[in-house]
C-alpha cells in the first residue's frame, strides 16, 4: 500500500465512500468514527496522514488534532462542512495541513493526501535516501530495506529499483531501462528486462505490488492503475 491513513468520520455512509476511493488509489485506511476512538488509534500506532472530521462525538476534530500535535507532525487534513473563514483559521492553528470543506470531490481529496504523504516522505529521507511505501534505498551505502529489513538485491536489480524510485509515479520505457542500466553493454531483448523485474519483484516480497507493469510502455513504481 501506497501509505497508511487514519479517516476519522462520524457519518459512516461518507467513510465508506471515502474509504473505497483511498483504497482504489492503493492507501491503506484505519477508520475511526469519533474523536475519542481516532486519537486512541493515532497514539498507538505510526500513520502517513490523518484525515479527520471536525464535528465528531466526544472529541472533535481540532481536539484531537491538538492532542496528536503534542507528540506528533504527521499530516493532517481537515474535512468538515464548517466553511467559514474563522473556522478555517482555527483548523490551521490547531496544526493542520490542509482544510477541506464538503461537499468535496473525492478525487482531489485523495489528491491532496497523497502529495502530503509524498512530502512528509521526502522530509524524513536522507540526502542519500529515497524511499516509497516501506521500501527504503540508501544510495551511498547501497542497502535496501522493506520495512526496515535488509533486501539483497543484485547490482542490476539495485540499479532499475533506483531508477523506479527516482521516477515514482511515472512509467519508465524499456528503453531508458536499459539505457540507465545497461547502457552500450545491452546485448538481449525485452524478455530479459521482465527476467531482471520478475526477481527483483521476488526479492521485495510483499513489497513488489508496488511495481507495476504498463503494457506496451514499461514499469512504474507506485501511481493509480
Amino acid at each position: 500500500m501506497a501509505g497508511h491513513i487514519l479517516l476519522a468520520e462520524d457519518d459512516k455512509a461518507l467513510s465508506a465512500l471515502m474509504q473505497d476511493f483511498f483504497r482504489a488509489a492503493g492507501v491503506a485506511v484505519t477508520p475511526a468514527y469519533d474523536g475519542e476512538q481516532a486519537l486512541v488509534l493515532a497514539q498507538a500506532q505510526p500513520f502517513d496522514l490523518l484525515v479527520l472530521d471536525v464535528m465528531m462525538p466526544h472529541l472533535n476534530g481540532l481536539e484531537v488534532c491538538e492532542a496528536v500535535r503534542q507528540e506528533s507532525d504527521v499530516p493532517v487534513i481537515f474535512v468538515t462542512a464548517l466553511g467559514q473563514e474563522g473556522d478555517t483559521l482555527a483548523g490551521f492553528c490547531a496544526g493542520a495541513d490542509d482544510y477541506i470543506t464538503k461537499p468535496f470531490s473525492f478525487p482531489v481529496l485523495v489528491a491532496k493526501a497523497q502529495a502530503l504523504m509524498r512530502r512528509a516522505r521526502g522530509l524524513r529521507l536522507g540526502a542519500s535516501e529515497l524511499g516509497y511505501a516501506n521500501i527504503l534505498m540508501d544510495t551511498a551505502s547501497g542497502t535496501v530495506t522493506v520495512d526496515g529489513n535488509p533486501v539483497n538485491l543484485r547490482p542490476k536489480e539495485a540499479k532499475i529499483l533506483e531508477l523506479l524510485l527516482r521516477e515514482q509515479g511515472r512509467t519508465v520505457s524499456r528503453d531508458l531501462l536499459i539505457e540507465r542500466v545497461w547502457g552500450t553493454d545491452f546485448d538481449g531483448d525485452e524478455r530479459m528486462i521482465d527476467r531482471h523485474i520478475a526477481s527483483l519483484r521476488k526479492a521485495l516480497g510483499t513489497a513488489s505490488q508496488h511495481i507495476r507493469a504498463v503494457y506496451g510502455k514499461g514499469y512504474r513504481l507506485g501511481g493509480s492503475t
